[in-house]
């Protein structure tokens, strides 16, 4: 059963995700990178790469892992969660395909572990997974196409 103190963790996560700077790397995660490989991924990393980005694709992926935590060790009720969160399942559709290559090849075996333990214990959560991979490939088509046509 969920208590009070899950509801003001729960309204302090979605304030977190409300502040300026969060709003613009949530945006760019989620809206603008459509990654096809580990490449696209590592390319956000290099010296080629746009400034903010880099930033913006660290903090919205550790956010998440930092919420997952709470709810894994406890501290946040489980189906109060998934109720009211759905987020992080879209993150995991973007790069969990490639996350165990960037523990290999760059963040190390503990990256984001929190979150994929999460996703996949969340009921449904692997078909909310595939149900984002589908938007999110429509989404990259379209934004291809319209590139294509400016």
């Amino acid at each position: 059963m969920a208590t009070a103190e899950d509801a003001k963790l729960i309204l302090q996560l979605y304030e977190m995700r409300r502040e300026k700077v969060m709003r613009k790397a949530r945006k760019f995660v989620l809206q603008e990178f459509f990654p096809q490989s580990v490449d696209d991924i590592k390319a956000l990393f290099g010296s080629a790469a746009k400034v903010n980005h880099n930033a913006w694709f660290r903090q919205v992926t550790t956010y998440w892992d930092m919420a997952a935590a709470m709810v894994n060790h406890g501290a946040l009720n489980p189906e109060l969660f998934f109720e009211t969160n759905g987020e992080h399942l879209a993150v995991w559709a973007k790069i969990g395909d490639f996350v165990p290559q960037l523990r290999e090849e760059v963040f190390g075996p503990q990256y984001l572990l929190n979150l994929e333990k999460l996703v996949t214990s969340q009921p449904n959560g692997a078909a909310r997974v595939e149900m984002f991979k589908a938007r999110f490939k429509k989404m990259a088509e379209t934004r291809a196409t319209k590139g294509k046509h400016s």
